[in-house]
């Protein structure tokens, strides 16, 4: 499925586009944005599909409350550490809090990195991952 701004895949393709994705870019830096969940559950699963090189891997604590200006800052601070720049992709793996952060804090670091979403959740695939919605809860 195309959008106007991104393309979308689902099912078995997804696989397949992503892995061709990351063999013709050439990024500088490959990090991957989990929590504590994700981390355990999904990014082994995803490690062993891709068979692709995650340069950092950054995790955030689970659930709403974390979906803070805060968290933000930790992986603001993460991607500055281990020497993101504006060549770097940021893989988002899990729900909607890790979605909707993980793009706001991808199209804000440097000005922008390249970012790509791979929900875990039903409702991620069909609300947070699709559509460009980005942010964080203030207050």
């Amino acid at each position: 499925m195309n959008s106007t701004h991104y393309d979308i895949h689902l099912g078995a393709q997804a696989k397949i586009a992503l892995v061709q994705h990351l063999d013709q870019q050439d990024y500088a830096k490959i990090f991957v944005l989990v929590d504590d969940n994700t981390k355990i559950h999904c990014l082994p699963v995803l490690a062993r599909k891709l068979a692709c090189r995650f340069d950092h891997v950054i995790t955030i604590s689970p659930g709403e409350e974390y979906k803070t200006i805060a968290t933000c800052t930790k992986v603001w601070e993460a991607l500055s550490n281990n020497n993101g720049d504006r060549k770097s992709l940021l893989l988002n793996l899990g729900g909607g809090v890790l979605t909707d952060l993980g793009g706001f804090v991808a199209a804000t670091f440097k000005r922008g990195i390249h970012f790509i979403h791979i929900p875990t959740t039903l409702l991620s695939m069909v609300d947070a991952a699709i559509g460009g919605k980005t942010g964080v809860d203030l207050g």
